[in-house]
């Protein structure tokens, strides 16, 4: 039996995202839930460039200073989420994208998964990239999270 442990990453909001960023970069982590959490960054708030500006939203100063630096040049981020979420594979990743959430957009987010599954797909893994739309707003209801809790669990437990 391995010993080794494993590690899942999961959060909501900015732990969403957090949560992606620090699976691809620790590749110990073997699972990642990821909870209300991203889209592209074009669609942030549905592309209202005027919360980057005023130091709203996620990309502030204070949380993501480089980042903070493409204020009103989102187009020249040099990545975006479709491609971290590529960057995971074959690593199973459970999203959380409700259909009333008014910070990340579900139909973005939907966008990055499937810019994403091409990975996954040419690693035979397809089924590692799990979405789920609840019909609520910025939230990580009950049956879902407890579904990602399942889902942390039947990964680090080799099911």
């Amino acid at each position: 039996m391995d010993a080794t442990p494993g590690f899942a990453a999961i959060g909501q909001s900015l732990g969403g995202h957090n949560a992606i960023y620090t699976a691809v970069l620790d590749q110990r982590i073997q699972a990642v839930v990821s909870s209300c959490g991203f889209d592209s960054y074009l669609d942030y708030y549905g592309g209202d460039t005027a919360r980057w500006y005023f130091g709203k939203g996620w990309c502030q100063i204070r949380y993501m200073p480089r980042l903070s630096n493409y204020r009103g040049r989102l187009e020249e981020i040099p990545f975006d989420f479709h491609e971290l979420l590529g960057a995971l594979a074959p690593r199973p990743i459970f999203v959380n994208a409700p259909l009333g959430d008014g910070n990340f957009q579900w139909r973005s987010v939907d966008r990055c998964v499937a810019a994403a599954k091409p990975v996954y797909r040419l690693l035979d893994d397809e089924k590692n990239l799990i979405v789920r739309h609840p019909d609520t707003g910025h939230e990580f209801p009950d049956e879902v999270r407890h579904e990602a809790f399942r889902f942390i669990d039947s990964v680090l437990k080799g099911k």
